[in-house]
C-alpha cells in the first residue's frame, strides 16, 4: 500500500474543519470530490477513518491517528523538497504571502521592495488576508508564508501544521479623545480607569476584541461598546470625532490624528507579530530568502523584544 500526500492533506482538513463541505471550499474542490478521495483512502488503509450521520462526520479513533501521522508525513514532503531546492544555489520560483494592514506596512512591504532586484528569479504574490483566514489557507496550500499575530490573554494554540517564526513585539496604547482629562501629561492609563468610557473596537472575531474583553472582565467590568472596526486607524479616527476611547498597537499609522495615545497598564499588553510556514517549508531557498528580509525589517523595529 502507498499513501496518497494529497488524500492525506483532504483528510487533515476534514478534521480541522469538520465538514466535507468547509473542507472542499478550503481546497477548491467539490464536496463529492472530496467524499470520493475519502472513500479511497479508507480502502487503502483498509479501516473506517470517518463515522458519517445524516448531520454530521467525525473521526474515528484510526481516523485521528492517521491525521497525527499525516502531519509528520507532509511535514518531511515538504523538508524534503525544501531540501532538494536548497542543492540549486539558487533563490526562484514563486513565493505565495499573505499581510495585514500594520504588518505590511511596518514589516512585508520594506521587506519584499528590493527583493525582486537582487533575486530576479523569484516572484512574489502579496495578497492581504486577515489572520484568522490566512493559517487555514497556508495549511490548505494556498499560501507559503502567512503573517499572523498573537495578543497578550488570548494565545494562539500551537498547531504541528506550521512552523513559527517570530518577528515583532509591540507593546499596545490607549487612544484617547483630545481633550480627555487622562490625556493630560502624557502618563500611562490604567485599564480600570476607562471602565465608564464608551469603546471604539475590532469586531468579535478579532483576537484585539477578545483582549480586551478578557483584561477588562478581569477588571470588573464590561466595555460599553459604540464601534466595532477591525482598522486601527477608523478605530482612532472615531477616537478623535469623541465617540469613545480605543486601543491599538503603537506601530499603527495614526499620523495626522488629533488623539492622543498613551501606554496602557495594570495591564500592560503587547501584539507578537510571526510568520507562519508549513512545518518542514521554512529552509526552502525562495522561502527562507523572504523570511530572512522580514526579520531583517522587523529588527529595524526592535524584533520580538519589542520597538525602539
Amino acid at each position: 500500500m502507498t499513501l496518497n500526500t494529497n488524500r492525506l492533506r483532504i483528510l487533515r482538513e476534514v478534521a480541522e474543519r469538520g465538514t466535507i463541505t468547509a473542507a472542499a471550499e478550503a481546497l477548491y474542490l467539490t464536496p463529492p470530490a472530496v467524499s470520493h478521495q475519502l472513500a479511497t483512502l479508507e480502502r487503502e488503509v483498509g479501516v473506517p477513518l470517518l463515522e458519517r450521520t445524516a448531520r454530521s462526520i467525525r473521526l474515528t479513533g484510526p481516523g485521528r491517528r492517521l491525521v497525527a501521522h499525516a502531519e509528520t508525513i507532509l511535514a518531511q514532503c515538504e523538508f524534503a523538497v525544501a531540501d532538494v531546492e536548497s542543492l540549486a544555489g539558487q533563490v526562484g520560483g514563486t513565493v505565495r504571502i499573505s499581510v495585514f494592514q500594520t504588518a505590511a506596512q511596518s514589516i512585508a512591504l520594506p521587506a519584499l521592495a528590493g527583493l525582486r532586484e537582487r533575486f530576479p528569479a523569484l516572484e512574489l504574490d502579496i495578497r492581504e488576508l486577515e489572520p484568522f483566514r490566512a493559517l487555514p489557507a497556508l495549511r490548505a496550500g494556498q499560501l507559503d508564508i502567512a503573517l499572523s499575530h498573537e495578543w497578550d490573554f488570548v494565545p494562539v494554540a500551537p498547531d504541528p501544521s506550521f512552523t513559527r517564526v517570530d518577528l515583532l513585539t509591540e507593546p499596545i496604547v490607549v487612544l484617547l479623545p483630545p481633550g480627555h482629562p487622562l490625556a493630560v501629561g502624557g502618563g500611562p492609563v490604567r485599564l480600570k480607569d476607562l471602565a465608564d468610557e464608551h469603546w471604539c473596537v475590532a469586531q468579535e472575531s478579532a483576537a484585539s476584541r477578545e483582549a480586551v474583553e478578557r483584561v477588562a472582565h478581569s477588571a470588573g467590568f464590561e466595555p460599553h461598546v459604540i464601534l466595532e472596526s477591525n482598522y486601527f486607524r477608523a478605530i482612532g479616527s472615531a477616537v478623535e470625532a469623541g465617540l469613545g476611547v480605543g486601543i491599538a498597537p503603537r506601530m499603527t499609522d495614526l499620523r495626522g490624528l488629533d488623539i492622543a495615545i498613551r501606554p496602557l497598564i495594570e495591564p500592560a499588553m503587547k501584539r507578537h507579530i510571526f510568520a507562519a510556514v508549513r512545518a518542514g517549508s521554512g529552509n526552502a531557498p525562495a522561502v527562507r530568502t523572504v523570511l530572512d528580509a522580514m526579520i531583517a525589517a522587523a529588527n529595524v523595529h526592535g524584533g520580538v523584544d519589542g520597538p525602539t
